[in-house]
Order: C-alpha cells, then sequence, then structure tokens
C-alpha cells in the first residue's frame, strides 16, 4: 500500500507553484498622468496615494499578477487651483468614483530588459483593455537581506477618456491621454 501512495504521489501534480506576494515600495513610485491642453501646454496629474497587490517571481516574471488602485480624491498638479476642478464630476469624479484601478492580466517579455503589460483598467466604473510598455531599471538581490530581491519598471501607455464616457473640455483637453509609472517592488514586507 506505501509504494502506491508513492507511486500516485509522483504521477498525480500537486497544487500549481505560485508567484509570492511582493509590496510596492512607496517613496520609489510614482503614477503621472499627461493632459494636453489646446495642443500647447502639458498638465501632469500626479497620483501620490495608490496601493497594490502583487504576485510576481523573479525567475518566471510572465507569471505576474496585480491589482493596483489609485486614489482620485488625492492627485496633485502643482497647480492647486487645478486640483479641484481635476477632481470634480467633469473630469474623475472622485467623489463617485474614489479609485482608479488597474488590473495586470498578463506580462509578455521581449528582451532581457523590455516587456509588453496587459490588463485592464477601471476609470469612471468603466473597464477597457490597456497595454504598457515597461523597461526594467532594477532587478537585483537586496544584498543585506537574505533571499531578498528588488524589481523595479517604468511603464509607458496611454488612454483615450472618451472610451470611458468622459468627453469634457473636448478637444481643448485632449481626450488621449499618457499615462507613466514607475513602479519599485521587493518581496521584503515594509516594517
Amino acid at each position: 500500500m506505501k509504494h502506491l501512495v508513492l507511486i500516485l504521489a509522483l504521477l498525480v501534480p500537486g497544487p500549481a507553484a505560485y508567484a509570492a506576494p511582493w509590496f510596492l515600495i512607496p517613496s520609489e513610485t510614482s503614477i503621472e498622468v499627461d493632459v494636453r491642453y489646446q495642443n500647447r501646454s502639458t498638465l501632469t496629474v500626479g497620483f501620490p496615494q495608490f496601493a497594490g497587490a502583487i504576485d510576481f517571481d523573479e525567475k518566471r516574471p510572465q507569471g505576474t499578477r496585480a491589482t493596483i488602485q489609485v486614489s482620485s480624491q488625492t492627485i496633485r498638479t502643482g497647480l492647486s487651483i487645478l486640483n479641484p476642478i481635476i477632481k470634480s464630476s467633469d473630469y474623475l469624479d472622485a467623489r463617485n468614483h474614489p479609485n482608479i484601478t488597474f488590473q495586470l492580466d498578463r506580462l509578455q517579455q521581449t528582451s532581457k530588459s523590455t516587456a509588453d503589460i496587459f490588463g485592464r483598467i477601471t476609470f469612471l466604473g468603466v473597464t477597457r483593455p490597456i497595454a504598457f510598455k515597461a523597461n526594467v531599471f532594477r532587478y537585483e538581490p537586496v544584498g543585506e537581506v537574505p533571499g531578498g530581491f528588488e524589481a523595479g519598471f517604468d511603464l509607458s501607455g496611454e488612454f483615450d477618456r472618451r472610451e470611458f464616457g468622459n468627453t469634457t473640455g473636448l478637444p481643448d483637453v485632449a481626450a488621449v491621454l499618457p499615462v507613466r509609472i514607475r513602479l519599485l517592488m521587493s518581496n521584503i514586507p515594509p516594517n
């Protein structure tokens, strides 16, 4: 009977290996959207408050899954007079939609230091696909922590706010919004 159990254990695959949870390093992570006005000037809208759940395996990055929520209530533009306008129902509608969510569905490595990232963004209660190009700026063990590892990516992409039902200010305020994300994460829990 022992031999039958051993043979079955070898033949039947165990549970699939899942990537371990990773943690965003807030001081090294930034999320920004550029908004062109009358095709002359660009306003950068920063999202300083965010949270993420990331499952990542540095040996098998294509298995990465992530959900990142960005607060639409705590934006910064550098021009305090514009912050309430951006948060208003005309643009972010922060009162009714306090978060913008990105769900990473697939990471496809394109070279040793680049990847294509595919997922979904939920903005104003509408979910649409989105793609980013990613460049690695850090991918290394953390020297002083056994088993510690950090991975950093610069992501760039864009979305068309009209696809989410937002047409306020067109054509003066651009419809297509470039997105830049600098993301640094680690498998070491924050203190």
